[in-house]
């Protein structure tokens, strides 16, 4: 094959792919923080990226690891400096240095839509929080490390509306709350023993209903009522169960 043959099939071959196989690697920094940073010795995380088209191939490690940090995605040019950026559409996960995965969020039209989790170093689930064109809506839920659940809240249009339920690290209940648009309505809330230490609603901002306290042998020891944000009536009792005047 003739030197003029051969350099026409090379150029044949380099004009038929891709512009994004050409595209220069460009690099920026960020430090624990998520914030740019140029002073190497401050940087947490190096942010990898080609740009085609307007679109930049994005892909995020651990520095000086090199361990990764994100799976390979897709953003607007205009969003390479932002640690966080918000996708047009699909999909971001992240990962812990320990390999374990981090979060997945999944983006359409620019708004997070779909449920997105989040998880500890340790594998478990810390918070999922559902979406729907960028809103809150549907079941969100916190964890302990342990696995336990820690709270979950009923979302609606983008605010706390039903019921938020908050519970201790071994399981059990520490507050029931009625939300109407972000305020509570009705609070009712325990101790770590399992003792009622207040059950109030809420009206027009202000409290009606009781706060108690107790001894660490389980004995009342104190008794508030509240009628609209007034104290109507008070009680204490000694350790013996006497009323104290």
């Amino acid at each position: 094959m003739n030197n003029c043959l051969k350099s026409g099939l090379l150029a044949a071959v380099l004009f038929s792919m891709p512009v994004a196989a050409f595209a220069q690697q460009y690099t920026v920094y960020f430090n624990q923080n998520g914030k740019l940073t140029a002073t190497m010795p401050s940087v947490a995380y190096v942010r990898q990226y080609k740009i085609a088209a307007g679109k930049a191939q994005v892909q995020d490690f651990y520095y000086p690891s090199m361990k990764k940090y994100s799976d390979p995605y897709e953003i607007p040019a205009g969003q390479i400096k932002v640690f966080v950026p918000a996708l047009d559409n699909g999909t971001l996960t992240l990962w812990h240095f320990n390999g374990q995965k981090k979060m997945v969020g999944s983006y359409r039209n620019g708004k997070p839509h779909g449920e997105w989790i989040n998880w500890y170093p340790n594998g478990k689930k810390s918070a999922v929080m559902p979406y729907q064109n960028g809103l809150s809506e549907g079941v969100g839920s916190r964890y302990y490390r342990n696995g336990v659940k820690e709270s979950e809240i009923q979302f609606k249009h983008d605010k706390a509306n039903g019921h938020w339920k908050q519970w201790y690290s071994d399981g059990s209940p520490k507050t029931e709350m009625m939300m109407s648009n972000d305020k509570p309505t009705e609070i009712i809330s325990w101790d770590e023993n399992g003792r009622i230490v207040s059950e109030l609603s809420i009206r027009n901002g202000k409290r009606s209903g009781i706060i108690l306290d107790w001894y660490d042998d389980g004995a009342k020891k104190s008794e508030l009522v509240y009628k609209d944000d007034q104290l109507v009536k008070k009680t204490f009792w000694d350790t013996d169960g006497y009323v104290l005047e």
